[in-house]
């Protein structure tokens, strides 16, 4: 049996500022979020499919869409987890690993 599968995360961050929310219409103070859907094969081996970073109000979730790079470059690494992001390099490269072994064993004999 062949499991893969999909997923959407909400990972929240200590980053806030202070706006006007226009569907709260008050001050709040609205946090920073990434909201990222991934794809994945045996849950280990994974793969971004999409990403936003967002500032958004706590109360109505009304908020703005941020650059990507720039939000990286203020938390100062990549948030996702590396078997969700990555996860497909390693598969490849045991997948690499295991056809050489196959060829050199095939070839040896």
């Amino acid at each position: 049996m062949i499991l893969w599968g999909w997923g959407e995360r909400t990972v929240g961050f200590d980053v806030e500022e202070h706006q006007f929310c226009h569907n709260c219409e008050q001050d709040r103070v609205f946090n920073l979020r990434l909201k990222y859907e991934y794809g994945n094969f045996y849950h280990l081996f994974g793969w971004v499919i999409s990403k936003q970073f967002q500032l958004a109000c706590p109360s109505c979730s009304h908020g703005w869409i941020l650059n990507t790079a720039s939000a990286e470059s203020l938390l100062g690494r990549n948030p996702i987890q590396f078997h969700q992001r990555n996860g497909w390099m390693v598969m490849m490269a045991l997948a690499l690993i295991f056809g050489v072994a196959v060829f050199v064993h095939r070839n040896a004999a």
